[in-house]
């Protein structure tokens, strides 16, 4: 037997995670500093994913800590509860509900940990896929193409900022991506295919429409924003692109489906849509002013 006991043993662990928890307080209000001139920063690829991920580190490190530090102060008060008592004395109501307590800590801390690792894990797979379509359009910029990335938008949800954007000389294209996880393929269909019959998106494990409606949402947002801006209609093109898929379009109606790799013809292919220096100066202007507002 430990000659210190096991309420000591349990102090002296709920001690050390609280040492931990302010260590991570400190370090955490440290990161806040910033220089003494700063200026905004235009925002990158999958910015608002970045901002998401950081907060889910932080949540993943406390639940860590409460995770492994609330069990054990249930049991340390049960201990205590229990010391120098007999059993006869203490009876099964204590240990009954200490155990209890411990169950339920344990088990709670470790769902919501389990819950924010997977989100972690979407987010970190969305953002890669932000930054493969960076990649891709990378080549239209020496030809003169202004590319905005995680646009802010006046729409509500979980992602309402439009990935990329695209001012050409053909027009302005809406680009939305998507990184579904890949699932069992259903017999007769490709595993890392993705076709589009201009209706829905047919997977190898199913059909589904839903993940064209941020696409066309964002696109139609966009094009009352530059009316509301320039006084005209300018034509937006919606985009749906998915990183590492390859994809077959059977048809096109007013959403185009495609693969990262074909987004740059499809940009150079577009048809003129009449866009003046002028309106696209300002576009270009005012799109600036709306993505500069990453800090340092």
């Amino acid at each position: 037997m430990n000659p210190l006991g096991l309420p000591a043993i349990l102090t002296g662990f709920v001690l050390i995670q609280i040492v931990h928890s302010a260590l991570l307080a400190v370090a955490r209000w440290q990161g806040r500093e910033r220089p003494p001139v700063m200026g905004k920063l235009m925002r990158p690829p999958g910015e608002h994913l970045r901002v998401r991920l950081n907060a889910l580190e932080d949540r993943a490190r406390w639940l860590l800590i409460a995770t492994s530090t609330i069990p054990v102060v249930v049991l340390l008060a049960g201990a205590l509860a229990i010391a120098g008592r007999t059993p006869e004395e203490h009876g099964l109501v204590v240990p009954v509900f200490t155990g209890l307590g411990f169950i339920l800590s344990a088990g709670a801390g470790g769902y919501f940990l389990f819950l924010t690792l997977n989100e972690r894990r979407a987010c970190s797979r969305a953002l890669q896929g932000h930054r493969i379509v960076n990649d891709s359009l990378a080549a239209l910029v020496p030809a003169g193409f202004k590319i905005f990335h995680d646009v802010p938008t006046d729409l509500t949800g979980a992602d309402g900022n439009l990935h990329h954007l695209v001012i050409a000389n053909g027009g302005i294209f809406a680009i939305e991506s998507s990184t579904p996880v890949n699932r069992p393929a259903i017999l007769g269909r490709k595993p890392q295919e993705i076709v589009f019959d201009g209706e829905q998106l047919v997977y190898p494990w199913g059909q589904d429409t839903l993940a064209l409606v941020p696409a066309r949402k964002k696109a139609e947002w966009l094009g009352e924003w530059i009316y509301q801006l320039v006084g005209q209609r300018v034509p937006v093109s919606a985009v749906l692109t998915f990183p590492g898929w390859w994809v077959t379009c059977t048809a096109n109606r007013d959403l185009r489906v495609c693969n990262p790799d074909q987004l740059a013809a499809l940009v150079l292919q577009a048809p003129t849509t009449g866009l003046t220096d002028h309106t696209r100066n300002l576009l270009i202007r005012s799109l600036e002013v709306r993505c500069r507002d990453v800090e340092f």
